[in-house]
């Protein structure tokens, strides 16, 4: 169940998002430019200047939340963010927004993401907003990582009119904001520096299930499977509730381990349930301590540079009774007597 550090943008029944560009913006594609040969294509032109319209009106809305005038939020957001070790100095931050569907409108959607140094008023000049013509470009872009250090990242989701694909361009200023229901978000991020000599894990992710995929997902591919990692795939949970039916599958990477100058390592891992009731906080129950060093991970691994070590466990919940839980996982390094502990919630229902 190996867990690799990437992960890009999709739509499922929630929002998928990585925050990439320090600075910079995401805009969901826009179609190709006709080949030179082909005749122009009078709806395609007005499609593609509505779509340019449109992604104008956003990034004016973006600016305007961050000089700090209010923000339309027509419909809510609920916002959850990984953090994981990636290639060098970089992080990767896959986003998940999830959205009430009794509560949100029922057309399609426009995501926009702007990514900025804490505490900025003003937009960094940029260009143009994206077109059909620089969707390579824009491809591009979404391989840049985000460094450590702490950020804003403003997140605008636009319902685009039904008439987007057909009106004319100079139906409205560019810089008017654009028809249909629209709600911007606003949510600092503080970014892990993996890169420190300190022991150090992801983000604890809860997920329903793992997928073995029959083949790695193409990089074209990748954007529909944000949580896809080589052969296999993480059905990650938006809300982490949980049926009493399910296995409950949690996952993490450790890094930084101390090291002798043979390059040996030991870990251990435990994992206790806590179980709320009624404001007061009881055990429950715990699994079997997990051992990681250099004997069990294997002769050759080497945890410095890009390797992590991944972590994790499957818990049945069937003898879990119904109710919020909290799941305490401490990672002791034995060689340094260090320790580090991660918390995260989840609930049990029938």
């Amino acid at each position: 169940m190996l867990l690799s550090p990437r992960a890009f943008w999709c739509a499922r029944v929630f929002v998928v998002a990585v925050l990439c560009v320090i600075g910079g913006t995401l805009m969901s594609a826009q179609k190709p430019a006709p080949k030179a040969d082909q005749k122009p294509d009078p709806a395609a032109q007005a499609q593609a200047m509505a779509q340019q319209q449109e992604a104008q009106a956003l990034v004016h809305v973006a600016d305007a939340a961050m000089s700090g005038q209010p923000a339309p939020s027509d419909f809510p957001v609920q916002f959850q963010n990984d953090f994981l070790k990636a290639q060098g100095t970089r992080v990767w931050v896959p986003i998940i927004l999830t959205l009430d569907p009794a509560k949100t409108p029922s057309g399609t959607l426009t995501l926009y993401l702007r990514v900025t140094p804490r505490g900025m008023t003003a937009p960094i000049a940029a260009g143009p907003a994206p077109t059909g013509k620089d969707n390579k470009d824009n491809k591009d872009k979404k391989k840049d990582q985000v460094p450590a250090g702490s950020y804003d990242l403003y997140i605008v989701l636009h319902e685009r009119a039904a008439t987007a694909s057909a009106a004319p361009a100079a139906a409205a200023p560019a810089a008017a904001a654009p028809a249909g229901k629209m709600s911007v978000l606003k949510q600092p991020l503080d970014v892990p520096n993996y890169t420190a000599p300190d022991l150090a894990t992801s983000t604890v992710i809860l997920a329903e299930r793992v997928d073995q995929l029959p083949a790695p997902i193409t990089p074209d591919a990748q954007s529909e499977h944000p949580y896809a990692f080589g052969q296999t795939e993480i059905v990650v949970s938006a809300d982490r509730k949980f049926k009493k039916a399910q296995e409950l599958i949690v996952l993490l990477q450790i890094y930084n381990p101390t090291l002798t100058p043979e390059k040996k390592f030991n870990l251990e891992a435990t994992y206790t349930f806590y179980r709320q009731d009624a404001g007061t906080e009881k055990r429950f129950n715990s699994t079997e301590p997990q051992i990681f060093s250099s004997e069990s991970m294997g002769a050759g691994f080497d945890p410095s540079g890009n390797s992590s070590i991944q972590a994790g466990q499957g818990v049945p919940l069937q003898s879990f009774p119904d109710g919020t839980y909290r799941l305490e996982i401490k990672i002791t390094d034995k060689l340094s007597s260090k320790v580090l502990t991660q918390n995260v919630n989840f609930t049990v229902a029938p």
